[in-house]
């Protein structure tokens, strides 16, 4: 493998219709979870307002902002985030 790591051979989606606040963080945490067992990257479409409160959390891996913005993190990304107070994903 060159060093290089294989590519992803697989997608694991957590989507929960979310209306109240533990809603968003059992969603975020129960993903968190799956990553520690399978790996990967969790993506985080945001709302414009999160964009600079995602941006100087660990874990990051990358933000885009085109088509939406949206952060790309581990598991430490995800529950850094979850603990930040109003807390909310995408819905």
């Amino acid at each position: 493998m060159d060093g290089c790591r294989p590519a992803p051979t697989h997608a694991v989606d957590v989507i929960a219709f979310c209306n109240r606040p533990v809603d968003h963080l059992v969603t975020a945490l129960l993903t968190a979870a799956v990553m520690d067992v399978v790996g990967g990257v969790a993506q985080a479409e945001l709302r414009e307002d999160q964009v600079s409160i995602v941006a100087g959390l660990p874990g990051i891996v990358a933000t885009t902002t085109d088509p939406w913005p949206a952060a790309y993190g581990s598991t430490e990304f995800l529950r850094t985030w979850a603990r930040q107070p109003g807390f909310r994903l995408l819905k």
